[in-house]
């Protein structure tokens, strides 16, 4: 019997749904900003083709942001406009508005497009009602589109109706997007009196690279600042490549904020073509706990470390979709994560050795010493290709003479009741009682 054909065509309003019902508000105003970040970085692109020339680049004080990007909410309006170079007719028609990368290889200058997906999936997750903009030196274009009516529409080949625009000058480029009719649960969160504070600090986060160089971003009346990394001269750092990815990680102690070692600095900072993935992570995502690295405790918050990934294809990169998390499966963060286990255990190993059951036993300065004169943020550490290693201080042994004396079981234990730890044995009572009356009778006269 003859074949006959069953239809399999896709269906838009299911494509849809999926396309954006995993992906949060947050991650998805985070791609609109993408696309403008993309466009901004682009005259660069020739400069940002490795891990070392991103961070050549962030140290290269004749690059200051000159971009801005601006993000107004209401609860029935969200508008996101740049003054970066825009996008030309031409690239409108044939790649940005085509779901997926296809065959095509990449061209190196989009360094933040993974499959394709993420400006569609952003404006769909939205609202219905869609207006674009974009001003080119080449002439740009203009989207307007009612995503329910699109989503009935039945054709062979998918299609959005833009109109060109005329070229404009270089001072005048930029893109516009408006969404309108929001729907309830995106009202609902606009609403809800955090999301905008929520949006500031995953802002700050993942752009603390190009909040730096590239651009500036406002959410309202609020400029946003790029959260600030600050590594000791004494660090560890190495650069490789792997299946077409560029990697550089450091490790070592960070800068206290204020005076103190804060648990939003310390960690594994994980970033992608310059957008950060991962943050303070203290997980066994980056090797905690069991997998190269003790867990992470209190006494390790000095610690903070680095990983800059860069490659022309970002689908290498080992990032998800929603470039919110790592890809745990690819190859290039397997072969990495074995080597910031081996950067990240000789700090850890020094921050240990800090530390006994009785509590400190290297003296803060040491920890100094340990820092060094110098800082350096670590965007800004050009890796190479030689390796640093992290010098922990050598510990200056003191004479010491052992001291015993007889005390009554009973005064033991009321003195190990007091301090409400009963299971002190009679060396634990008596060391803690030397060290407390060296600190409150002796050091502090």
């Amino acid at each position: 019997m003859p074949t006959i054909q069953a239809d399999a065509s896709p269906e838009k309003r299911l494509f849809i749904s999926l396309l954006t019902r995993d992906i949060p508000l947050i991650a998805a105003f985070l791609d609109l900003i993408d696309n403008s970040i993309n466009a901004t970085v682009e005259p660069h692109s020739s400069r940002l083709r490795s891990a070392d020339q991103y961070l050549e680049l962030f140290g290269d004080s004749t690059i200051t942001p000159q971009v801005d990007i601006n993000i107004s909410l209401s609860p029935d309006k969200v508008e996101i406009t740049d003054t970066a170079g825009g996008i030309c007719a031409k690239t409108a028609k044939e790649h940005v508005f085509k779901f997926g990368r296809g065959n095509e290889p990449s061209s190196g200058t989009d360094r933040l497009s993974v499959y394709g997906i993420g400006l569609k999936r952003a404006l769909f997750k939205l609202g219905n009602k869609i207006v674009m903009r974009s001003d080119h030196v080449e002439g740009g274009f203009e989207l307007k589109l009612d995503v329910a009516k699109w989503a009935k529409t039945s054709e062979e080949r998918w299609t959005f109706n833009i109109t060109p625009r005329k070229p404009v000058p270089p001072e005048k480029t930029g893109t516009s997007i408006v969404v309108t009719e929001l729907y309830d649960e995106v009202t609902r969160r606009l609403e809800d009196g955090v999301f905008e504070s929520q949006l500031r600090e995953s802002i700050a986060k993942t752009y603390a690279y190009y909040l730096a160089k590239f651009v500036r971003i406002n959410v309202g009346k609020t400029s946003i600042e790029g959260i600030n990394l600050e590594l000791s001269g004494n660090h560890a750092s190495e650069s490789f490549d792997f299946d077409g990815v560029s990697c550089a990680i450091t490790a070592g102690i960070g800068v206290p904020q204020a005076g103190a070692f804060r648990d939003k600095s310390a960690g594994w900072f994980v970033f992608c073509n310059g957008r950060a993935v991962v943050s303070a992570d203290k997980s066994p995502l980056t090797g905690w706990g069991g997998n190269g690295l003790p867990i992470f405790q209190p006494k390790h918050r000095p610690f903070l470390g680095t990983v800059f990934f860069v490659s022309d294809d970002p689908e290498r990169l080992p990032w998800t979709t929603t470039k919110s998390a790592i890809n745990e499966d690819s190859s290039v963060w397997q072969a990495t994560k074995r080597q910031m286990a081996v950067l990240g255990r000789v700090v850890i190993s020094f921050l240990d050795g800090r530390y006994t059951d009785e509590g400190t036993e290297i003296p803060s300065r040491d920890l100094q010493e340990a820092m060094g004169p110098s800082k350096v943020t670590p965007l800004s550490v050009a890796a190479g290709k030689q390796k640093k290693s992290f010098k922990a201080p050598e510990k200056v042994s003191q004479p010491s003479v052992r001291i015993q004396y007889d005390a009554l079981v009973e005064d033991i234990r009321k003195i190990a009741k007091h301090l409400k730890r009963p299971g002190m044995s009679g060396s634990d009572v008596g060391r803690h009682t030397f060290h407390y009356f060296l600190r409150n009778e002796v050091e502090s006269g």
